[in-house]
């Protein structure tokens, strides 16, 4: 629902709907891919090796993150993907996981909620009125995980990857996937530590590296990661 005051619920009901159906049409509109996902390779992409960030990896920022009245929204949520990959991919080599599948899992794991705000601001901005919040979050929940799963298929990711990044939390739980979604869970967790540790419950990083595995050496090794923390400074 767009902000609006003293709304009764079937003026809400009909906002949702109207929302909802301008959202279907604009999400049908998918961006084009921005590498051959094949050839993907996360050292070079993330400046993981000491090379700067890749070109094709800025122009994926620009298209997914240039939107009116949400962009500083999307540009965090985007941030969080390529900190996500580049630990992912340090982490899948420690737990003997796909190191290429857990990057690209990791970048694209928010991809259908990117999308998805990202029509929100469109919508908001040809309306000239925001929506509100618990909207806002329900929406992405409705319409992201289907957004990501069609935009990965028409992307040519490739099926483990994308399979990985679209059901990384439940495909923990399956011995054959476990170790790529456990990458991108406690990639995750690394990069809401290390961009906003405030949302990051005390110990809960380390129990869950503890339960893949990863000692304490390791942990404080990934940890201080002066790549990736030079990676971050690259996004600002």
């Amino acid at each position: 629902m767009l902000n609006r005051t003293n709304l009764q619920p079937n003026q809400t009901l009909e906002l949702r709907r109207s929302i909802t159906g301008e959202l279907r049409e604009k999400l049908r509109e998918t961006p084009p891919t921005p590498f051959d996902w094949s050839k993907f390779d996360a050292p070079t992409m993330l400046s993981l090796s000491g090379t700067p960030v890749d070109l094709r990896l800025q122009a994926m920022t620009r298209m997914l993150c240039t939107a009116p009245t949400r962009q500083q929204e999307l540009r965090a949520l985007w941030k969080e993907c390529v900190v996500t990959a580049a630990y992912a991919w340090r982490i899948a080599g420690q737990i003997r996981a796909d190191q290429e599948t857990s990057a690209i899992a990791g970048l694209l794991h928010r991809l259908g909620d990117i999308l998805t705000l990202r029509a929100i601001a469109e919508i908001e901005h040809a309306a000239g009125q925001r929506v509100d919040a618990t909207t806002k979050a329900s929406l992405c929940i409705e319409l992201g995980g289907g957004q990501l799963e069609r935009v990965v298929r028409l992307w040519g990711v490739p099926a483990r990857a994308a399979a990985t990044a679209a059901e990384w939390r439940r495909l923990r739980e399956f011995p054959s996937a476990a170790a790529d979604a456990t990458s991108v869970y406690l990639a995750r967790l690394f990069a809401i530590e290390l961009l906003t540790p405030q949302f990051c419950a005390a110990g809960m990083l380390e129990h869950a590296a503890e339960e893949a595995g990863l000692d304490k050496v390791v942990l404080s090794q990934i940890r201080g990661d002066a790549t990736i923390r030079d990676l971050v400074a690259s996004l600002q």
